[in-house]
């Protein structure tokens, strides 16, 4: 990434610049989606070969569905459990992976990716853990207080007799939908910023990463959430393609279904080559406002030495 490059033309070149590195954060995705896959699979199983087929793809059918829980219960508890493992799984991945991919565009060397990601991202993974702990309890405390409560706040005033079409009620929920994403986007750029500040080691923990990720936002926050709006619709767009090509694929074979499994994680991929782009956007942004700590010599990206004897000097 040049240094003269701006945050987003930076971010586009590491996307493509990376693959590997987007390679790698696709794996997490792919093992955090392996015990729902293993525990989905028999619990659906039954339903090829059951009295509720017809019933379930016909439409939702509440009924089925009732009698369907009711006929196998424990296959359900097992499936729901391993769906909340994976949860927890994807993002204990996505905390080890992303920091480890930052220190990688720090290195500017796209190859060798897989080692030096998990590698990097282990030694960070303690102080990243507490970070994102300071992430979810801010996101849910600025979501309650900017979003829930002035929403509440416009019920109680428009009152039960208000139509649900009404100005206060159209208010409350564009609020809702506008307040929700600022909201997020703030959040996720100081805890991104605070993941970045330890990677470049300006902070060895949660208080210190967060401490260095202030200034950074200070005075420009429109162009960081414009930064993370736009990588969030690109991402939004590529699924809304590649789900639109799955859906009109429309298998009918083996075959079809592996070509179909293929092309949501070539979709999925692309996602991940999306979050790289983010993250060098932001690296880039963060060096800008506040410069990082003098990068080696042997960086492709770092100044040549000066001859103190030469004219030039």
């Amino acid at each position: 990434m040049p240094r003269h490059q701006s945050p987003l033309a930076a971010g586009l070149s590491a996307a493509f610049t990376y693959r590997r590195l987007a390679g790698v954060l696709w794996l997490g995705l792919l093992l955090s989606a392996l015990p729902a896959w293993f525990a989905f699979g028999p619990l659906f199983s039954p339903v090829d070969e059951g009295p509720f087929r017809e019933s379930l793809l016909a439409g939702w059918d509440s009924w089925a569905f009732l009698s369907f829980l009711g006929t196998f219960p424990r296959p359900i508890s097992i499936a729901f459990a391993s769906l909340g493992a994976g949860i927890v799984l994807s993002v204990l991945l996505d905390l080890l992976l992303t920091t480890g991919a930052i220190r990688v565009l720090l290195s500017g060397l796209p190859r060798p990716a897989l080692r030096r990601t998990v590698t990097e991202g282990a030694a960070l993974f303690r102080p990243v853990v507490r970070a994102f702990v300071r992430y979810v309890v801010s996101l849910a405390f600025w979501i309650g207080l900017l979003v829930v409560g002035p929403v509440l706040l416009l019920g109680k005033i428009a009152g039960e007799a208000a139509p649900p079409n009404g100005p206060l009620a159209t208010t409350a929920l564009l609020w809702a939908v506008v307040a929700s994403v600022l909201v997020a986007a703030n959040v996720n750029l100081r805890f991104t910023l605070a993941r970045i500040a330890l990677a470049t080691g300006e902070a060895v923990n949660a208080r210190g990463a967060y401490r260095a990720a202030r200034p950074i936002l200070r005075g420009s926050r429109p162009s960081a959430v414009g930064l993370w709006l736009f990588w969030l619709a690109v991402g939004l767009a590529i699924q809304a393609a590649f789900t639109a090509l799955g859906v009109a694929m429309n298998p009918a074979t083996s075959a079809g279904l592996v070509a179909l499994v293929a092309v949501r994680q070539a979709g999925f991929w692309l996602l991940a080559m999306t979050r790289v782009g983010y993250q060098a956007s932001l690296l880039r942004f963060a060096e800008q406002k506040r410069p990082l700590p003098p990068l080696p010599l042997s960086h492709p990206f770092a100044p040549a030495p000066v001859d103190p004897t030469s004219p030039a000097a």
